[in-house]
């Protein structure tokens, strides 16, 4: 066998070696807690902030705004695949956000709310 048939076959060797699949998933966020049986329990005009941090927890942010105040909680969820060549990377990946955002007046009493878990299709 020749030399340059050898270091051929040798790098093409390598390439497959050092080919490969990857998957991916990532979370962060807090805790989703804001399932509907919970935030049933929550009333506006009638539930104070601290029934909300009682039943949630810690949010992941606290906005103030001039004569209300936003308790907001996120979830991040990521998945995704890819395949790994040397000269072409391919990756996918599909992120999906669950998140509650909750307003309170300047008295800290609840005046609204909005929840959203993502469920993937059943299909």
């Amino acid at each position: 066998m020749s030399k340059t048939l050898s270091l051929a076959l040798a790098a093409a060797l390598c390439a497959t070696l050092l080919a490969g699949c990857a998957q991916y998933e990532n979370r962060r966020g807090v805790e989703v807690t804001w399932e509907a049986k919970v935030t049933s329990q929550l009333q506006p005009g009638q539930s104070s902030r601290k029934d909300v941090l009682a039943l949630l927890g810690p949010p992941s942010q606290v906005i103030s705004l001039e004569e209300e105040t936003v308790l907001y909680y996120l979830f991040e969820k990521s998945q995704g695949n890819g395949l790994i060549l040397i000269l072409y990377n391919r990756m996918q990946i599909d992120t999906h956000f669950d998140r509650a955002i909750f307003f309170f007046d300047d008295q800290d009493i609840l005046t609204d709310y909005s929840t959203h878990i993502y469920e993937p299709d059943k299909g």
